[in-house]
């Protein structure tokens, strides 16, 4: 038979951003060969009549550093059409690591990223030293390609030792890092990362070692890159979601070094104007933006929203009935009152943050006669009710045995226009999805593109399906410099998915209890995304994994 797979009378949206069409899709060993009406024989054929075909989303912002080590299919983000992925981001990476620092490494970055460190110690083989090694150890069939980050902590490391954690580098020893970069690009990895976040710190609250680098060190790496011509960079800076003067110029400052594409995360009013007036300095600056909003929910049953109040922490951590006890009795009220309205900590050596209790809502009610509740704001309660904001939340949930579902809404709908507006721009991705990370956490964001082509296109017809489709995949795949990936080409590779657009969404999350040892994790499953193809290979068939591992690490190859 000519063909592998042909997928038939489909609506074409091919990633370049021009206008749908109809045509079949022809595949042979793993390459799109022919498109148009295809009349060859072939293998298998799916039906995509009533159906959209586009290339396989490329996601720019996950963690799935050590999660194939346990969950070789990469869920969530596969169900979602992701068929490419950037990891190593925020300056995590498990390589290039010596022995002596594999566990302090792998404890902070479960750490910062919200995962059992004493799970994923039991899964990760740690038969590698150097970044070639890394990717071949994981390189071992995947659900969905990777290509690798150099995270800036494990070259910090390797390069300084304990030092790392107390300091800036010396001339000598920023020599050794940019070394370390050099042989991690010639294996093939796709650029380097790094964090400046007060919010990243490791197990004990002690800052993340990049955390004590400077702007040189900072630029001297940037230089390595630029030598190869190839790959990006990724920055976390100090100020994180609204960068400062002093951070915005030192963004400009690595892009122009470089010559490279950096990535950086964190959205304001004002973003656009100077990443705008950067490119027309030249300077390639990419805002990923966190389309899918972060509204995690909770009850006072089962949470950690409140693990880092002072008191709360405590009694949260108490058997039920114990916790119901202490909940309701007035004596102990004014003492979680009081720490109510202080600034929550994270983790020691993290700043403080104060509860945003505007935005808590009361989702699910288990009485009836709480049902006109749902839906409204604690403090309109409160202020209605003449009762502090805590009591309003604590009355309700021990009425109700702490089953009482709240949720917190982090973004209005006109923010989300703003972000969108970003992103018809082309100075912006949505592409901040943190896949991977956060399995210890009350949310899950892994189904971005889900949420954009079912909330942003046909919803409120923010963005046209067009241009979601090219934001989504063409464009990160050239700004990466993938080559053979981001668009329905004959000569392509081929990944692809098909989907419903009339049902495409993202389903509630879910806690699974599939981790390393069982341990819990949230994820998010997906609505109308019929297959996922990767490599030519159908991966997933209306949400079911076929047995196909496919997926590969991707290495760039330096130009000459």
């Amino acid at each position: 038979m000519p063909y592998d797979l042909v997928i038939k009378n489909g609506m074409v949206v091919d990633g370049t951003g021009f206008s749908r069409y109809r045509a079949d899709v022809a595949i042979k060993d793993g390459t799109i060969v022919e498109m148009g009406r295809i009349r060859g024989a072939a293998a298998a054929t799916i039906d995509a009549d009533g159906l959209f075909v586009a290339p396989g989303v490329i996601d720019l912002h996950t963690h799935y550093d050590a999660q194939p080590f346990w969950d070789k299919l990469c869920t969530s983000s596969i169900w979602h059409g992701v068929t490419t992925v950037l990891t190593g981001n925020c300056g995590l990476t498990l390589a290039p690591l010596r022995p002596e620092h594999r566990e302090a490494m792998l404890a902070t970055f479960c750490c910062v990223e919200d995962i059992p460190v004493k799970a994923m110690g039991a899964v990760v083989p740690w038969t590698w030293e150097t970044f070639d090694e890394y990717m071949d150890a994981i390189d071992q069939g995947l659900g969905v390609n990777m290509m690798p980050l150099v995270g800036h902590n494990p070259l910090r490391l390797s390069a300084m030792d304990k030092a790392a954690w107390e300091r800036a580098a010396t001339e000598e020893e920023i020599a050794t890092m940019q070394r370390l970069l050099r042989a991690a690009l010639e294996a093939g990895a796709w650029g380097w990362s790094t964090t400046a976040s007060p919010t990243h710190a490791g197990p004990s609250g002690e800052p993340v070692p990049t955390r004590l680098a400077d702007n040189d060190e900072r630029l001297a790496l940037a230089r390595t890159l630029g030598e190869f011509n190839r790959g990006v960079i990724e920055i976390l800076p100090r100020s994180v979601a609204r960068p400062d003067e002093a951070d915005r110029q030192h963004l400009l400052e690595v892009a122009v070094t470089s010559g490279r594409p950096v990535f950086f995360l964190g959205f304001d009013a004002d973003a656009r104007g100077y990443v705008e007036a950067a490119a027309r300095e030249g300077a390639q600056l990419y805002n990923l933006l966190r389309a899918i909003p972060f509204n995690p929910r909770f009850t006072l049953k089962k949470t950690t929203f409140f693990k880092n109040l002072d008191g709360w922490d405590t009694v949260m951590d108490l058997p039920l009935p114990e916790r119901l006890t202490v909940l309701a009795d007035p004596g102990k009220r004014a003492a979680l009152r009081e720490a109510a309205t202080k600034p929550q900590r994270r983790r020691p050596g993290v700043p403080g943050r104060l509860v945003p209790w505007r935005a808590i809502v009361i989702r699910t009610v288990r009485l009836d006669k709480h049902r006109p509740l749902e839906g409204r704001g604690l403090t309109e309660l409160a202020d209605k009710q003449g009762k502090h904001v805590a009591d309003v939340m604590l009355d309700l949930a021990v009425e109700e045995r702490l089953e009482t579902e709240f949720q917190l809404w982090t973004r209005s709908p006109e923010e989300e226009v703003e972000l969108a507006e970003m992103v018809k721009s082309g100075h912006a991705l949505p592409s901040q999805s943190d896949a991977g990370a956060h399995l210890n956490t009350n949310f899950c964001t892994a189904g971005e593109s889900s949420y954009v082509l079912g909330e942003w296109v046909r919803e409120r017809q923010l963005l046209s399906l067009e241009d979601a489709v090219r934001r989504l995949t063409f464009q990160p795949a050239r700004i990466m410099g993938l080559h053979d990936r981001g668009l329905l080409r004959q000569g392509l590779a081929a990944d692809l998915m098909v989907f419903d657009l009339s049902r495409i969404g993202v389903k509630e999350d879910e806690v699974w209890h599939d981790g390393p040892a069982g341990v819990p994790r949230r994820v998010q499953g997906a609505e109308g995304v019929h297959y996922v193809i990767v490599g030519g290979q159908v991966v997933l068939d209306h949400g079911q994994h076929t047995g196909a591992l496919p997926g590969r690490v991707l290495r760039a190859v330096r130009r000459r």
